[in-house]
């Protein structure tokens, strides 16, 4: 037996983490990804859009016969959102509407470092302030041909950038964790049942069979769990039986033991007995006491075949009889010891009884134990009702109904186990014997409580359908 044993604690892996952490990183990985990706790519379209717009925008000025008139160009300004500057050939600035002292060297440094392909998409940075540039070819009147320098600061574009850069990686955080709870909340619910089937599985391998799984889920771990509390409340049965039978086995060898020490010396104490018998034939006083003395040494030996046979039932010898002989046979045996207790005997046995095959004498001894029972059960005397009944030609069944005190809540099963009794002078085999010997046969043995009071046995005997006999 496993109960008792002390198992070595093991601290299972959780389950929870370990689909909820790689799922985790997994979506991490690629929401990092994504949003690296993704805002470089649209930080690059952004700043390609806003520099086409800054290039059509200048190409319009460029165009234009007023871009000289300071009070266009300011307007224009406005408009924009940039600064302009109308330069010479020689790169000397006409008209701006950036008023700086070093304007002029910036420029000239700026046309002299740019080519004249390479004037699309230029940064330039004036007092500390970073300017996307255009720079395109112009036609001044009176001057010549010229160039039109359209700046408009990236500060603007930055911010959205760095909007743009701050709500993707925000949306990405928020599916992080909105995922990590809501795989969290799944997870869980498939490994609650789980850790509940471990911690259950864990008491059970500590030998306490009383736990059940609780898990109401129609699905493969409820069907689990389901298979479980079946296969525990089995092994209570068969744990039970197993004791039972352990019970049987040692009453069978102690009474084995017994009968060996006993009948031994009884033997000899018998042969002494007859040997006087013998020599007191003349003396009939002292006859008589011998004969009475070799009696109970009789009774004895009965007594001891009786624990014997009781503690171990043996192999069934049967026969074809019919139950109602068999059971009127034990009440004829009874009925004077049933009269001195005032038990008053009422039978209804079955009409056309079929003929059973059955062990004679295991059945004579069921019934003999059933109506012992009963009449313990009635010390002050009652009525005791026995009947018989055949259903459906599959199995006879009979009925020992007393109007004794009935039984307690516990006390219809725990009857059956060996050496337990409520008699103090009862050794508790009657019924476990019993019970034993009709499920030799095929049948069933129990007791219940009467509706009006009292309690009755129920036995249930086969009948083999192929070998149905009217006797």
């Amino acid at each position: 037996s496993r109960r008792g044993m002390i198992l070595p604690e093991k601290q299972p892996k959780k389950i929870l983490y370990r689909i909820i952490l790689p799922f985790t990183l997994i979506f991490t990985f690629t929401t990092l990804v994504t949003w690296l990706l993704s805002s470089t790519y649209i930080s690059r379209s952004l700043d390609s859009n806003l520099q086409e717009q800054l290039e059509r925008v200048a190409s319009v000025l460029s165009q234009s016969s007023f871009v000289l008139n300071p009070g266009i160009l300011s307007q224009m300004k406005q408009v924009v959102n940039g600064e302009i500057i109308v330069v010479d050939p020689a790169g000397t600035i006409l008209r701006s509407t950036l008023d700086a002292p070093d304007l002029q060297n910036t420029l000239t440094l700026l046309m002299k470092s740019s080519s004249a392909q390479n004037r699309q998409g230029l940064n330039v940075t004036f007092q500390q302030i970073q300017y996307r540039t255009v720079i395109l070819p112009l036609a001044i009147p009176e001057h010549g041909a010229g160039h039109l320098l359209l700046w408009q600061t990236r500060e603007e574009s930055d911010r959205l950038n760095n909007l743009i850069f701050l709500v993707i990686g925000g949306c990405g955080l928020a599916g992080i964790t909105a995922m990590t709870i809501l795989s969290f909340f799944i997870t869980r619910s498939i490994t609650s049942p789980l850790e509940e089937l471990v911690q259950v599985s864990q008491d059970v391998a500590k030998g306490d069979f009383s736990k059940q799984a609780w898990v109401n889920t129609n699905d493969e771990v409820g069907l689990l769990a389901d298979s479980f509390n079946q296969m525990i409340s089995r092994l209570q049965e068969y744990e039970k039986q197993l004791l039972q039978t352990g019970k049987l086995a040692a009453a069978g060898q102690m009474a084995a033991s017994l009968a060996h020490e006993i009948r031994n010396p009884l033997t000899s104490i018998k042969m002494f007995v007859q040997v006087l018998q013998n020599r007191l034939k003349e003396q009939p006083d002292n006859q008589q006491m011998v004969d009475s003395l070799l009696t109970e040494i009789e009774r004895l030996e009965r007594i001891i075949q009786q624990i014997v046979d009781r503690a171990r039932p043996g192999e069934l010898q049967k026969k074809w009889i019919d139950v109602n002989l068999v059971l009127k046979d034990v009440l004829d045996l009874a009925a004077e010891t049933m009269q001195s207790q005032q038990i008053r005997i009422r039978t209804t046995f079955q009409d056309e009884m079929v003929a059973a095959f059955l062990d004679p004498e295991k059945i004579k001894q069921v019934f003999w134990n059933l109506l012992l029972n009963s009449k313990d059960a009635m010390p002050k005397g009652g009525s005791l009702e026995i009947s018989t009944e055949l259903v459906g030609d599959t199995k006879i069944v009979i009925i020992f109904s007393d109007q004794g005190p009935g039984l307690s809540e516990d006390a219809a099963d725990s009857l059956f186990q060996p050496f337990f009794s409520t008699k103090p002078e009862g050794m508790g085999l009657g019924l476990s014997t019993s019970r034993k010997i009709a499920e030799q046969h095929g049948g069933t043995l129990h007791l219940e409580n009467r509706k009006n009071g009292g309690a009755k046995a129920v036995l249930e005997l086969p009948v083999e359908m192929e070998t149905v006999a009217k006797i």
